[in-house]
């Protein structure tokens, strides 16, 4: 899924707004125009919404974000990945990933199970009350189903996915999210899955594993087998023309090197809620915030690279992409705000 609903980014500050941090802060660092949430429609694209989630671990040093009664301090789920990189298949992983988080963290208690065609990989939350979005409860189900679909190099297609809480108004959101039957009002937040998937061996290597912890958490936002998709094709054919610089090809020319019509092209789009333009601005806006943020060129430098003619056009693009202009958002990166 490239893009992620409005709920998900505003559920995910609730805990850091209970301890007075700003949330315009938080979206502006994560490249979110603030007053896009006004709109419960809007939609944004996963690199965005994965600074977010960062931003709001990074503030409170807690990869729970907050939902739970102890945090759990930045850096424990690499450290998870350090203990399981010796295992040998998927049952391994799980197994000893799950005794670590229960030993260390009792807010979240999860468990493993196997039976002859069926496992399972459930948990519940010592204080639910502290999720009343059911915020975390989601996304550490994300977590359990793409990280361990990652190592094994497949998705793991899931039977049911089963929820401790009520069918919320997203839940068409969740079916995305979760291919499989769902079930709601449930004893245990669960994943449940062919047995089959724990005898598989694991199929990444250290630096594998080094980059995907240096990417967290985008990985983890994508669905399993959605790098194949229409719109990740266009983006790696604009990305691979020119390193460091975006030129775009026409509609036409793009829709021939994916070997369908122009107009085939636009109507698949479309019913992926996205255009080619969407795509454009979103590499556009991805691009300049990587080269204002890290390589430290000029706002009329970043402009020419991005595809501006002139800055004047790309400061008011970035205005609307973020809230901010490319000199505010660079100021506020470097001083932490």
């Amino acid at each position: 899924m490239a893009t992620i609903c409005q709920h998900h980014v505003t559920a995910c500050m609730a805990s850091a707004a209970r301890r007075q941090i700003s949330q315009r802060a938080l979206l502006e660092r994560a490249g979110i125009n603030p007053q896009l949430l006004q709109r419960r429609d809007q939609r944004f694209h996963t690199d965005q919404v994965a600074r977010l989630f960062k931003c709001v671990q990074d503030s409170l040093d807690d990869e729970f974000m907050g939902f739970t009664e102890s945090p759990c301090r930045v850096g424990l789920f690499a450290t998870m990945t350090d203990l399981v990189s010796r295992c040998a298949t998927l049952g391994e992983l799980l197994e000893r990933a799950i005794r670590f988080y229960n030993l260390v963290n009792c807010d979240i208690v999860m468990h493993l199970s196997r039976h002859t065609q069926q496992a399972s990989v459930s948990f519940t939350m010592r204080r639910p009350e502290l999720d009343s979005q059911h915020f975390m409860a989601e996304w550490w189900l994300v977590i359990w189903h793409r990280f361990p679909s990652w190592y094994i190099g497949e998705p793991i297609r899931l039977q049911e996915t089963h929820f401790t809480f009520a069918a919320p108004a997203h839940r068409d959101e969740l079916s995305v999210m979760f291919p499989a039957q769902l079930q709601f009002n449930c004893a245990a937040n669960q994943l449940i899955f062919d047995a089959y998937y724990l005898d598989m061996p694991l199929r990444r290597n250290a630096q594998q594993l080094r980059d995907y912890l240096a990417n967290m958490p985008v990985d983890l936002m994508t669905i399993p087998g959605s790098a194949d998709t229409l719109e990740s094709q266009i983006e790696r054919h604009i990305s691979q023309r020119h390193p460091g610089r975006l030129e775009f090809f026409s509609l036409q020319d793009m829709a021939a090197l994916l070997g369908i019509s122009a107009q085939t092209l636009h109507r698949r789009l479309a019913a992926s809620d996205t255009s080619y333009q969407k795509i454009k601005d979103n590499l556009r806006r991805e691009m300049a915030i990587r080269q204002l943020t890290e390589q430290r060129m000029t706002v009329e430098q970043v402009a020419e690279r991005v595809g501006y003619s002139e800055s004047r056009s790309f400061t008011r693009a970035f205005r609307h992409w973020t809230g901010v202009t490319p000199r505010e958002y660079r100021k506020q990166r470097s001083t932490g705000n």
